[in-house]
């Protein structure tokens, strides 16, 4: 129950004035913002980690000062923020844990960052080597096996991607006790993965897989349109697209679209044009998704994600060329 959890966040926050409490006040802060994420807008609740930060800081607390100000840096990234403002927050977060040699926290950090700096088109030699960090501790290698899964469905390339998915599956085994904002975001590119495999391969497993997904994804959409209900939508066409409803498909794509414009989400506005334009292209309706891809194109270039844009951009125009007398 994410709304009771909510609630013992906000006891813990207020028992903060006792004696002593100075200590973990950093820590308490931090775990009630991820908890926060899950009622209210994201691009308001991570700004608290802030204050998390300052509070670990004061009382000498460098290691989660470290922590929260990576899992900050993470949030400005999933709520859709200008990737040239998320790349000083991740180079400061670096900052910080290079001078502290603190290790494990930057092999945590670095497959991220290398993911951001990936959809930017930016050299990547500032960053630390992950096999000299290491990745072999379980959860590092289950955020670098993310990270591959995601660049891969990001540069629509079908057997990393599924290789990845894979092997996610099989890393993400264990149960954890704690929920954090990113896990919705892992649910979100899972379940659209798999609606995508199952497109190509046919196997109800992947559907069954999706659909998961798509539970949690509905149960936080409850509790919080704001964060959630454009993602909702996005499973939803992708969905009806994977079972040939046209219709829905269609009235889905631009829901998402729209939500996700509303509340802020120009990262996921930009996938939902660039699914939509997969869609119709699949429809044959190579106009119509053409129109789709050049407005994901300006989205994922406002974002700031210039290579993303100019990979999508050149499937425009080869997809253009086609449609064309002589085209190939």
């Amino acid at each position: 129950d994410i709304r009771e959890g909510c609630r013992y966040a906000r006891i813990g926050r207020q028992l903060l004035d006792r004696p002593g409490a100075k200590e973990v006040a950093g820590e308490v802060i931090s775990m009630g913002t991820q908890l926060t994420c899950f009622v209210e807008p994201v691009q308001c609740a991570n700004e608290t980690h802030l204050q998390a930060h300052a509070a670990a800081m004061s009382a000498g607390d460098i290691c989660n000062a470290m922590l929260i100000l990576f899992a900050y840096s993470i949030g400005s990234y999933w709520a859709g923020e200008k990737l040239s403002v998320v790349r000083v927050k991740f180079a400061k977060s670096r900052s910080l844990m290079e001078k502290q040699n603190h290790l494990l926290w930057l092999a945590h950090q670095t497959p991220l960052e290398r993911t951001m700096l990936t959809l930017i088109g930016v050299d990547e030699s500032q960053l630390p080597d992950q096999s000299v960090l290491g990745g072999k501790m379980q959860y590092t290698a289950l955020v670098i096996c993310f990270q591959k899964l995601y660049v891969s469905f990001m540069f629509r390339q079908y057997e990393p991607m599924k290789a990845s998915v894979e092997n996610f599956i099989y890393k993400d085994s264990a149960n954890t006790w704690s929920l954090v904002y990113a896990d919705s975001e892992k649910a979100f590119l899972i379940g659209l993965a798999a609606y995508w495999m199952f497109r190509k391969t046919k196997d109800p497993k992947w559907t069954h897989m999706a659909s998961k997904s798509k539970f949690m994804m509905k149960k936080w959409a409850e509790v919080n349109e704001w964060n959630f209900q454009n993602k909702l939508y996005l499973m939803e066409a992708e969905e009806a697209f994977c079972y040939d409803d046209t219709v829905s498909a269609k009235t889905l794509y631009e829901k998402a679209i729209t939500s996700a414009r509303e509340h802020r989400f120009i990262n996921e506005e930009a996938l939902s044009y660039e699914l939509a334009g997969y869609f119709f292209l699949k429809m044959g309706q190579k106009d119509v998704s053409v129109n789709y891809f050049l407005q994901a194109h300006e989205k994922y270039h406002d974002w700031g994600a210039i290579a993303k844009a100019n990979s999508l951009y050149e499937f425009t125009m080869s997809s253009m060329s086609e449609s064309l007398p002589g085209g190939h």
